[in-house]
């Protein structure tokens, strides 16, 4: 019988953690703040080109724990088909940040969808001469889990897609060429 409530008591924990990880956005939209107050930098002027090839390359070599695992593997597949042909095979724009990177983001609305953080990301640098389109830059879809927040996907409002999508598309663009 002890087993049984020591059991009990745990699948209580965990549900009651999941809520409370639900009903706290905040601890969610800080998590996406601080990934972009750490990647936005880079687009700046002596910033701009890493060694290893993209921006978003060093995203997912240096912090890749902040990212769903397939999400890694399909970007680093991604990269690798690109590095390898002089046609353009791949993403045609930043990954997180969308196609004309600025040096600074706000994460701002927080919304849930099922056991999903959606947080919006606005352009919020004071240089960002860019027109403005009303929507923000990318949604990031982040989801708590064994404890951590992590990215599993990113979207794109200003043309209705998403980037699990994009990606899973190239590779079969790819598969059949």
């Amino acid at each position: 019988m002890e087993v049984a409530s020591q059991i009990s008591l745990t699948l209580l924990a965990c549900a009651q953690g999941q809520v409370s990880g639900q009903q706290d956005g905040s601890s969610c939209r800080r998590f996406v703040q601080q990934f972009y107050d750490w990647y936005a930098p880079f687009f700046q002027e002596p910033f701009q080109a890493p060694a290893i090839g993209r921006v978003s390359d060093l995203a997912i070599k240096r912090k890749a724990a902040l990212f769903n695992p397939d999400l890694v593997r399909a970007l680093k597949a991604d990269s690798e088909a690109q590095a390898h042909s002089r046609d353009l095979v791949s993403l045609d724009s930043d990954p997180f940040a969308g196609p004309d990177p600025t040096d600074h983001y706000e994460a701002t609305r927080v919304t849930w969808q099922a056991n999903r953080c959606l947080v919006e990301v606005w352009r919020a640098s004071p240089r960002d001469t860019a027109a403005k389109s009303g929507k923000p830059e990318v949604v990031a879809e982040v989801a708590l889990v064994r404890g951590h927040w992590e990215f599993q996907n990113f979207r794109y409002p200003d043309v209705g897609s998403d980037l699990v999508s994009e990606l899973a598309e190239l590779r079969e663009q790819r598969r059949r060429h």
